[in-house]
């Protein structure tokens, strides 16, 4: 890295670093080897950055990803079984239930994207990464599931306006009953496999599993009520297969827009407590999260003793990175503006942004 001005800065080893001179303009690049030096005016301007870094996936990444191809497959197959079982019948729930499946199944397909393009390193197109790739495919799958209830809401409108009723035969009954076993199956076979792996998205998923063995079991006494002469029971259970399907679309979108609006993360004044644990820190302010649950990134700034050498203060901003980091796990990058303690460091309402 090459520039001008006075004073340097040591590095042992490979490293990053951003270095804001005196002029304000950046100067940036990759620092390498013993003894490389750059050229800078003072400690008051230094920003040190931790970025995202070519991360192929891991095998830990790779036994996730083959639990989500299973129970891909099992959740195409349950929801072709209701599709199919909801067309000889002619009940608008278990059609229904047919379609909470298949987005079980394109949950599976997005944790996968998701699995994929976060392993795919950041390039000049895409400096912070692809993982806002995964948040748009899952707020496209929120606005199918949307459209998907209000389409079920349609045919119960109908439904209910002609007192269809459905044909209960006992291969459905077995059939459904047979598609819930599965389901429970699966859904505990995947919680378990994410607490073993230590996988969010696995736990968020057989969640999602869950409720469509809930949603099945609505289904089940639906076809009960019609066989014993109830014709709105079909309709009832339909209704609640429809309000499970919204709660799913509301926690998708909701969440991933979220995402998408940059909305914080992590509560600031957690950090800041983590911060100032660091030795050699004086204060921080203007703490700011972003980015999904797993992966969130961090921007603060930190006050260091004004006399401090900037290579001891380009060192401090590390430890500060690696405090967080140990504390938060979560955390993908983090970019640490050090400032000279004036006095406004004891100034508690400039933690984070208002």
């Amino acid at each position: 890295v090459s520039g001008s001005g006075s004073g340097s800065v040591s590095v042992s080893d490979s490293d990053s670093v951003s270095v804001l001179d005196s002029d304000s303009d950046w100067v940036s690049g990759s620092v390498s080897g013993a003894g490389a030096t750059r050229a800078a005016p003072d400690s008051s301007n230094v920003v040190g950055t931790v970025g995202a870094r070519s991360n192929p996936m891991s095998e830990r990444d790779r036994a996730v990803a083959r639990v989500l191809w299973v129970v891909l497959g099992a959740n195409v197959l349950v929801a072709a079984t209701k599709v199919v079982l909801g067309a000889l019948s002619g009940s608008l729930a278990l059609t229904a239930d047919g379609l909470h499946s298949a987005l079980d199944a394109s949950s599976n397909v997005v944790g996968l994207v998701g699995l994929t393009l976060a392993a795919a390193p950041p390039d000049a197109d895409h400096p912070y990464g692809h993982r806002r790739f995964e948040t748009m495919a899952a707020v496209v799958i929120g606005l199918l599931i949307v459209a998907g209830m209000v389409e079920i809401v349609r045919h119960a409108v109908q439904a209910a306006v002609t007192r269809s009723t459905p044909r209960v035969a006992w291969s459905t009954v077995l059939g459904l009953a047979l598609t819930i076993g599965v389901n429970v199956a699966i859904s505990r076979w995947e919680r378990r496999e994410g607490q073993r792996l230590g996988s969010a998205i696995l736990r968020a998923d057989a969640g999602h599993t869950a409720s469509d063995a809930l949603g099945a079991l609505a289904v089940l006494g639906g076809l009960g009520g019609v066989a014993v002469g109830w014709w709105w029971a079909d309709l009832v259970a339909a209704g609640i297969v429809a309000a499970l399907i919204a709660r799913t679309a509301w926690v998708i979108l909701s969440e991933n827009l979220g995402v998408l609006a940059d909305r914080a993360r992590l509560d600031p004044h957690e950090l800041h407590r983590v911060v100032l644990s660091v030795p050699g820190v004086r204060g921080a302010h203007a703490i700011r999260t972003r980015g999904s649950p797993d992966h969130v990134h961090v921007d603060l700034h930190v006050h260091l003793d004004p006399q401090m050498p900037l290579a001891q203060a380009h060192e401090r901003t590390h430890a500060v990175v690696d405090a967080l980091r140990a504390r938060f796990p979560q955390i993908a990058d983090v970019v640490v503006h050090a400032e000279p303690a004036d006095g406004r460091e004891r100034d508690l309402s400039r933690i984070a942004p208002r």
